[in-house]
């Protein structure tokens, strides 16, 4: 058997040890991850009930988004840079169009019940007309302009077209104040725009539904 020096048998004792340790030290590191955050659009609309809805309802039929919004995670992009970043970390806790449906609709109802016209929480039938909304942009990041358009067709019962048009707008997103997330500023901002997108179609759909002329 191959004899080895007193030093070196020391040596082979102590160095499993070491590895124990190393091993011990470097594996909390490894395990750790970046916390995963979820993020919802506001309507800023506080709830409401109504003792008796209307006779007469609305639905909220569909929302559209772009594909490059389909995605979970929040989707930023700078002005006039065609390179989008898409934060893995930073995720929709719905599905995009969905969120865009329930602010839409918790926007809509309150305006819309003064209107005696109520918005349907379901796709159940029963409904007089249906609100068709296609988001073709919304995007933008912190610290620069966010902007939203979107096209929106209102359908009677049997599909034909009542009236349809257009929106856009857009909005200044705040830089990201030291120790908040950056992602924060930017889904307030799209919040207020698909806000404002409500605001304007509840005027829209009154008159229509109501029968009145353009413009009065």
């Amino acid at each position: 058997m191959m004899a080895f020096p007193r030093g070196l048998r020391r040596a082979r004792r102590i160095l499993p040890a070491g590895l124990l340790c190393l091993s011990a030290f470097l594996l909390p590191a490894c395990g750790k991850s970046a916390p995963t955050y979820y993020y919802l659009l506001e309507s800023g609309e506080k709830p409401f009930a109504a003792s008796s809805l209307p006779a007469v309802s609305l639905r909220i039929a569909h929302v559209g988004i772009p594909g490059y919004l389909d995605r979970q995670g929040v989707v930023s992009r700078h002005e006039g840079d065609p390179l989008l970043h898409v934060n893995n970390f930073d995720i929709w806790a719905e599905p995009l169009d969905q969120g865009v449906r329930r602010v839409l609709r918790e926007v809509l109802s309150p305006a819309l019940l003064a209107g005696d016209i109520a918005v349907q929480t379901t796709d159940d039938a029963g409904w007089k007309a249906a609100l068709l909304v296609e988001i073709l942009r919304l995007d933008g990041a912190p610290g620069e302009t966010v902007r939203l358009e979107a096209r929106w067709s209102l359908l009677d019962s049997g599909d034909k077209v009542l009236a349809r048009g257009s929106f856009a707008d857009s909005a200044d997103c705040p830089a990201a104040q030291p120790g908040t997330a950056a992602t924060s500023s930017l889904v307030t901002t799209q919040s207020q725009l698909v806000q404002r997108l409500g605001r304007a179609l509840a005027p829209e759909i009154l008159r229509v539904l109501h029968g009145r002329p353009s413009g009065n």
